[in-house]
């Protein structure tokens, strides 16, 4: 449990949000909704649960509120969110902010980020999909493991071992992409054995799901149109990435002047905090852990998050 401060706000972010244990993929790392009902019930007895326009209005005014504030937020457009969160916060009256990525929803695509996760959640033996890793490394780059610079891999992480985070590295981004994402494919298909289309329906939030999430007076933000890293990639292309988001939110109307950005994988550089102000961005998170204060407030593109697991 963090250490909560009066005068700090709070945003949290939520991921798989389901009845984990009783799915096909017990092992998948998320929250069960048991869980979560809990946490909302404690967050609202214990913060004020701010909505996105009252957030702006803190950030705008630079006047963090006397008492505990709290501002959810979630990522990836999960179904998880539509079925499960959202009408458990409408029945609670708790307003939220969520982040679809547009390929998944226009394109009916996986990220390769999920794919990575259902991977893992199938399959226990990591040294199983380091070798099939290793593999196709031999079969598709013609190399050997020795010579994809592994030990340059930082293995740090809050939540995972080191096996499971040199599989998410080499998979994520470490691999050079166009190869990267045939190895991928190949171990989803042979592990996870579902057709990417249809996973995407079973995964995702659909058009109309986001729709009646916005009518509901919940606010929808961008997570980018493909989910790259936006530190990775150049400034034309990280343009794109907000440029095709905001046009495709707009075009099914749920987009409106109080827009913000969630970086995906919490990845920006410079050229995307200039770019948020050219498209008049009201505020970014990031995947750094922190409270909003009276220090950071005025760096409203590079604002800290909490994770679920740091309410536990």
């Amino acid at each position: 449990m963090i250490k909560t401060i009066n005068n700090n706000i709070h945003i949290v972010m939520y991921h798989y949000v389901r009845n984990i244990k009783k799915s096909k993929y017990p092992n998948l790392k998320g929250l069960e909704f048991s869980d979560f009902r809990k946490q909302i019930f404690y967050l609202k007895k214990n913060f004020n649960i701010l909505s996105n326009n009252q957030f702006i209005e803190i950030l705008n005014s630079r006047k963090i509120p006397k008492k505990k504030s709290i501002l959810l937020t979630f990522d990836d457009g999960y179904r998880d969110h539509f079925e499960y969160v959202f009408p458990f916060l409408k029945k609670q009256d708790v307003s939220a902010v969520f982040y679809p990525p547009i390929m998944c929803v226009r394109n009916k695509a996986v990220l390769d980020v999920n794919k990575i996760h259902f991977i893992l959640a199938k399959e226990e033996n990591r040294d199983k999909i380091l070798d099939l890793i290793f593999l196709y490394v031999k079969k598709i780059l013609n190399k050997n493991p020795q010579q994809i610079g592994i030990e340059k891999i930082n293995l740090l992480s809050r939540y995972d071992d080191k096996k499971t985070i040199l599989i998410k590295r080499l998979l994520q981004h470490h691999l050079p992409l166009p190869y990267r994402k045939k190895i991928v494919d190949k171990i989803f298909k042979h592990i996870v054995n579902y057709s990417e289309e249809e996973f995407s329906k079973i995964l995702y939030m659909n058009k109309n799901n986001i729709q009646e999430l916005y009518k509901n007076n919940f606010s929808i933000g961008s997570h980018g149109y493909n989910h790259h890293w936006w530190e990775k990639i150049n400034k034309n292309e990280q343009e794109m990435e907000i440029k095709n988001s905001i046009n495709y939110f707009k075009k099914i109307k749920v987009f409106d002047k109080n827009f913000s950005v969630c970086y995906p994988y919490g990845s920006y550089n410079l050229q995307t905090l200039n770019l948020l102000k050219k498209y008049k961005i009201k505020f970014a998170l990031t995947t750094r852990v922190g409270s909003v204060n009276k220090k950071n407030i005025k760096k409203v593109y590079e604002l800290p998050r909490f994770d679920t697991n740091d309410f536990k």
